[in-house]
């Protein structure tokens, strides 16, 4: 009996504390999100969220246009809300779409338009390492 009260007690502890479940996402074009391809990499810029109920970022990325976190994985997260910027190494040939995602700590998904980049396979190469580029 004591075991069973104590279990019942945490399982009602852990739903007091739970995250909120995310609501469904809205668009919000004044995020800024912005994408240029440069250097082997497509470097990603956002604005800085400002607001109190900050939780984290997440940017998405997918060959299909219609992406939405949690159900395309994150291929940056970032729990800090100075982090306004994401420089994607990891590339292919081909057209590649991005969008931010903001959640609040009240479970809100504020989502960017998607930003859609080409990158050709002449995009993929580096330019040759320079001094800067030793210790």
């Amino acid at each position: 009996m004591r075991t069973l009260l104590v279990t019942a007690l945490l399982a009602c502890a852990s739903a007091v504390f739970a995250a909120p479940a995310l609501r469904p996402p809205v668009e919000v074009p004044i995020m800024g999100l912005q994408a240029r391809v440069n250097d082997g990499r497509v470097i990603l810029t956002w604005r800085r969220y400002k607001r109190d109920d900050f939780k984290s970022y997440q940017l998405v990325k997918s060959a299909d246009a219609k992406l939405q976190y949690p159900d395309t994985p994150a291929l940056f997260s970032a729990d800090g809300a100075d982090e306004t910027r994401f420089e994607d190494g990891k590339l292919s040939a081909g057209t590649w779409h991005y969008r931010l995602c903001i959640v609040t700590r009240f479970g809100d998904r504020w989502v960017s338009p998607v930003v859609t980049v080409v990158v050709g396979p002449g995009d993929l190469r580096r330019v040759p390492p320079t001094e800067a580029d030793f210790e």
